[in-house]
């Protein structure tokens, strides 16, 4: 392949959750630069793409090509998450959110106006991805499969 004609990427280590309850892990490829700031794309900048397919090397050296639209929740390491590091200036509310069985837990940074930072806000509010950070990981579950969700006490 002609090196002028391919675009710079950075390969994160990711989980990936299928609505047919496959587990896919591998790394994922963003573009290197962002339109809208410096430096690489970010994970939840990269999966509200409009492209319908992403690219997925597994771990066992094959390949695989996901459709967005099946996809149940992406995960990957916080470190990896740049998003993590900005505090963010929102609220933080504490969530479990169920997917066809599989569940979910960890703190949604809610980062709307004041009289919008209900979860139910969060839950209806833009974007396909709801973002949940627990701990170390980072779970970026599709909204159009959460059958469920839960604010914790």
């Amino acid at each position: 392949m002609n090196e002028m004609l391919r675009v710079p990427t950075v390969a994160i280590p990711a989980t990936v959750l299928c609505g047919d309850g496959h587990r896919l892990d591998g790394e994922v490829f963003l573009p290197a630069s962002a339109p809208m700031h410096s430096g690489p794309m970010r994970p939840d900048e990269w999966l509200h793409e409009p492209s319908p397919f992403f690219a997925l090397r597994m771990t066992d050296g094959g390949s695989a090509f996901v459709n967005k639209l099946d996809v149940l929740a992406v995960t990957i390491a916080a470190d990896d998450d740049p998003d993590a590091e900005d505090g963010g200036v929102g609220v933080e509310r504490g969530v479990v959110v169920e997917c066809l069985g599989h569940r979910f837990e960890g703190t949604l940074v809610i980062d709307l106006p004041p009289d919008r930072r209900r979860v139910l806000d969060a839950l209806n509010g833009p974007g396909d991805y709801l973002t949940l950070r627990e701990g170390d990981k980072h779970h970026f579950v599709r909204k159009t499969r959460i059958t469920r969700a839960f604010e914790k006490a």
